[in-house]
């Protein structure tokens, strides 16, 4: 088994997730083709990696599965501030997902999850910088840390946070009002106190970080595929079909990296996870990237601001 080396591999999706995988499996001498209907060169590009958030979150570890949610759905969903909406046409294709998340919405479930995504996220950073030793990410990245503000409104969801994130030894700092508005002093006075992730980074440009990695994964010998895929087959333990709307192809391994797309491939493959979509938006304010040093997330609203290239990118 030491011995093992796979043959190829086929990755579907070519965002952050898609591209870092092709980039380090090239690297180990594995044959890697990658497919997407958008070509991250594209300069009209404007899928997957292109409007996040830009955040290097190590610390995110709590996921959706925390029982403080459940009593905060309702309101966010009544409130024309809050930030979850719902096409209420679709709750009922939602139902089954929703029953599922509702029975894991518990504190075993929730401490089960944070373990395990502590595990993969304190080597988050470490794996990017393994990789950004081999691109320019000058102007691209900026490690001013991030920091989350809140309101007195909900402190027991705060609260709840931070003993978690202590419990699994994740770095914070917790800071009152003042302290913060010395380091970001246009912020508006709205909030109580907050918390200060400083090991953490943010892009300046991530569509601009995506295109540098996916050059760094065709020079190094990657292959990429302007297809989209419309079908995946499991021949075999060791035989995959992917079927473009071009052409076939088998590889000896798949990675399914396509995002809100992945459920239409994993049910192909005959995997039943309950898996639906969350989609976020954002907007740019031109020219106003200077008025903050680092990203700020407001907890109470469920928006964060960060300084982009572009401007100031609000999501």
């Amino acid at each position: 088994m030491g011995n093992y080396k796979c043959s190829s591999v086929g990755i579907i999706g070519s965002g952050i997730q898609g591209v870092c995988i092709g980039l380090s499996l090239v690297k180990k001498g594995i044959p890697v083709t990658i497919f997407d209907k958008n070509d991250p060169n594209n300069s009209n590009y404007k899928m997957a990696s292109y409007g996040n958030a830009g955040h290097f979150s190590p610390y995110a570890i709590l996921q959706f599965n925390r029982p403080d949610i459940l009593y905060d759905v309702p309101k966010m969903l009544f409130s024309s501030y809050g930030p979850l909406a719902l096409k209420w046409n679709y709750i009922p294709k939602m139902l089954p997902w929703i029953f599922k998340y509702v029975k894991n919405c518990n504190k075993t479930s929730m401490m089960h999850t944070a373990k395990y995504m502590n595990q993969i996220l304190s080597l988050s950073l470490d794996a990017y910088e393994e990789i950004f030793k081999d691109i320019n990410i000058s102007g691209l990245v900026e490690k001013k840390g991030i920091f989350y503000i809140w309101t007195n409104q909900n402190l027991k969801s705060r609260n709840l946070e931070i003993d978690i994130r202590n419990k699994f030894g994740v770095k914070q700092k917790l800071m009152s009002k003042e302290q913060i508005l010395e380091m970001e002093p246009n912020l508006n006075p709205v909030f109580d106190a907050g918390v200060y992730y400083e090991d953490s980074m943010h892009a300046r440009d991530p569509h601009g970080i995506l295109k540098k990695i996916f050059d760094l994964f065709i020079k190094s010998g990657g292959k990429f595929k302007n297809e989209s895929v419309s079908e995946i087959k499991q021949i075999s333990d060791n035989n995959t079909e992917i079927t473009t709307h071009k052409n076939k192809y088998n590889f000896e391994k798949t990675v399914i990296a396509s995002g809100v797309f992945s459920k239409k491939f994993s049910d192909q493959l005959d995997e039943k996870i309950p898996l639906d979509t969350e989609r976020g938006y954002h907007v740019h304010f031109k020219n106003c990237d200077h008025l903050l040093n680092r990203p700020v997330i407001f907890s109470n609203r469920g928006f964060g601001i960060t300084p982009m290239e572009q401007g100031l990118r609000v999501v």
